[in-house]
């Protein structure tokens, strides 16, 4: 019987990886989600920083949408993304993360009718 504090298979031996293809992946989704674009407008970077994930994103700055942040905040707020995220789904510590704004895309104000 199980308590709701264990997992199944947790005393089972054997390991768990996650290929580096896969931390990609998870770094795109992360940033196309916080960042409001499509995951084929972001490019994603992976490096090795003293054992930590050093992480270089690079994505279009979007414009017109309902949010009113400043490119600073937004950037704040990817790097905050990112270091949860990775931490929370593949358990990756990050050491830093870059963000640079490259090009602009324009989301249009919806009304809900």
């Amino acid at each position: 019987m199980m308590t709701g504090n264990e997992r199944p298979g947790a005393e089972v031996p054997g390991r768990t990886t996650i290929s580096s293809r896969a931390l990609h992946r998870m770094a795109v989704g992360l940033v196309a989600d916080e960042g409001h674009v499509a995951g084929r407008d972001v490019v994603v970077s992976l490096g090795d920083e003293a054992g930590s994930l050093a992480v270089s994103i690079t994505l279009p700055a979007v414009v017109g949408g309902i949010e009113n942040t400043s490119l600073v905040e937004r950037g704040a707020d990817l790097r905050a993304a990112v270091t949860r995220g990775m931490d929370a789904l593949a358990a990756r510590r990050v050491g830093s993360v870059s963000v640079r704004f490259e090009g602009v895309r324009r989301q249009r104000k919806r009304r809900v009718l």
